[in-house]
């Protein structure tokens, strides 16, 4: 029996482990390359073999009912010892196989040829071969080639079965997991399921859900249900229900009962859960769950998420106190929900604090760039810059300046269209983003108008020689994106500050120094 060097060897039949195939029935999707191999050779025999440390396993076989061989008898052993085709045109004139049984039975074979099943990472772990009852003259190089590409076409299909196995192993240890978290029986355990429920950055809705279901199933509940308080309306959802529990009673709980109407949903910002051991006697119990067979429930808060809260209630039917656990579990619990909703609201809106400029109140760069990924096609943008800014800066300080940008990016975003964004891009440059916008000059002349009502509104604070310049730009129809048409208008734009500035120089040397423009929203461009 020819056997790879061990330390080789053993490596092989690690990754020939790794794909699981050994063994088992046939598979179609190997039987197709078989045939292929078959039909390309005009041989009565094709087979799709794998071969362990002791035997050479078909997993497709075309013109003979094949599943084993002995590794001692098997030609595709040899096959496996190198990276190349192996052909043996008469396997009685070829020693290395002239005294196999195979070939010297009556009705044995005479021709062989196979090529290696070469994994990703180098290992031979198997062959596709080719046998005839007669022998043949050398195969040819096309043959040759087409017998390694069928072969690779074979390692293809295995990655591609290895993946799906790995994705549904996958699927199952999640499942799994679901399950064991849904088994649990110790309180420590679910409080630190809980725990562990916080790091998976769930949404606040199936974080919360997941809880409930966690708490319940360890706290001998017969129903238990999420109250979701938003704008004065509130839904209720079940999140966990025992095999037992009668229609009536649970359409009774899942109808939310207006304020004063009866107990279960009233709570709101307890800061502990409330345990009730006979419902029936306690103040303000509605009869119909009474009557349904309601006897004990835990009502809590499970804290907040922007505009909405989040409510537990969870019931028995049966007569029995809440223990000394059952309060230190559900009061753990809850505070581990609503630090944990908090913690996500904290979280968002400093992730939305980042995209927003802090001074205007506008989107910033980082805000622009994620817009400019998707904006569509159609669109048009403004690149405009706050002439002055810096002389303001520099003459009145900081402090004033900030008052200019506040005051000019107040009005200038106040005047733009609904669909029109905003973003100050630095300093004092602005880009506005239009998501559909026509050739120039509509947007040329929308730009400017709404430029005219933010430059007045600065002038009218007392910044007199403040101005403003602009460039447009549109996509597709000057550029192939927005991100290139941010360049194209940037570039624009300090073609019209150079316009702007040698415009003044002139009415300068005209007028006198400190007259130009004063008091005017013209120099805009109307008298370009």
């Amino acid at each position: 029996m020819t056997v790879l060097p061990a330390p080789t060897e053993l490596a092989r039949l690690e990754a020939l482990a790794r794909y699981a195939i050994v063994e088992g029935v046939p598979e179609a999707s190997f039987r197709r390359v078989a045939e292929l191999a078959a039909q390309i050779f005009r041989a009565p025999v094709a087979l799709l073999n794998f071969v362990t440390s002791d035997s050479t396993w078909s997993k497709a076989c075309v013109g003979v009912d094949l599943t084993r061989v002995d590794r001692q008898l098997s030609f595709c052993a040899r096959t496996i010892e190198q990276d190349s085709v192996l052909v043996a045109p008469d396997l009685t004139r070829d020693s290395r196989f002239l005294s196999n049984p195979l070939v010297r039975a009556p009705g044995g074979y005479r021709f062989y040829a196979g090529a290696p099943l070469r994994t990703p990472e180098g290992f031979n772990i198997g062959t596709l071969c080719v046998l005839d009852y007669a022998p043949r003259a050398e195969v040819s190089a096309v043959e040759r080639e087409a017998l390694v590409n069928l072969a690779a076409l074979a390692v293809e299909g295995l990655e591609l079965r290895r993946a799906r196995l790995e994705a549904e192993r996958e699927a199952r240890a999640r499942q799994q997991l679901v399950e064991e978290l849904r088994r649990t029986t110790a309180y420590a355990e679910t409080l630190a399921a809980i725990s562990a429920l916080i790091d998976l950055n769930l949404d606040p809705p199936e974080l919360v859900g997941t809880a409930v279901q966690l708490v319940a199933q360890v706290s001998q509940l017969d129903w238990a249900g999420v109250g979701v308080l938003r704008e004065g309306r509130l839904q209720v959802q079940t999140a966990w229900r025992g095999p037992e529990v009668p229609p009536d009673l649970l359409a009774h709980l899942l109808r939310p009962a207006a304020d004063g109407e009866g107990l279960i949903w009233q709570v709101r910002d307890r800061e502990v859960p409330w345990f009730v051991e006979d419902y029936p006697a306690q103040p303000g119990a509605r009869p119909e769950l009474a009557r349904a067979g309601l006897r004990g429930a835990v009502l809590a808060s499970l804290g907040t998420f922007e505009d909405t809260q989040y409510l537990l209630a969870a019931v028995r039917r049966t007569a029995k106190s809440w223990s000394r656990a059952d309060h230190d579990l559900y009061q753990v619990a809850t505070r581990t929900v609503a630090g944990a909703l908090l913690r996500q609201e904290r979280e968002q809106r400093l992730a939305h604090e980042a995209t927003r400029d802090p001074l205007t109140g506008l989107g910033n760069r980082r805000a622009l760039e994620a817009a400019l990924l998707t904006a569509p096609a159609g669109g048009g943008l403004a690149v405009l810059d706050l002439d002055g800014f810096k002389q303001v800066n520099d003459r009145e300080g900081h402090l004033r300046g900030d008052v200019l940008l506040r005051l000019f990016a107040g009005a200038l975003a106040a005047e733009l269209p609904a669909e029109a964004t905003l973003y100050r891009l630095g300093g004092d440059e602005f880009v506005a983003l239009y998501p559909e916008a026509s050739q120039p000059p509509p947007l040329h002349d929308e730009v400017l108008q709404a430029l005219d009502v933010a430059v007045s509104a600065a002038r009218s604070a007392g910044f007199q020689e403040v101005g403003a310049s602009f460039g447009i730009a549109l996509w597709p129809a000057e550029v192939t994106d927005a991100q290139a048409a941010v360049a194209l208008a940037d570039e624009r734009m300090y073609a019209d500050k150079r316009r702007r500035a040698a415009f003044r120089q002139r009415r300068a040397g005209g007028v006198g120094e400190g007259g130009a423009q004063k008091g005017s929203a013209t120099f805009l461009g109307r008298t370009k």
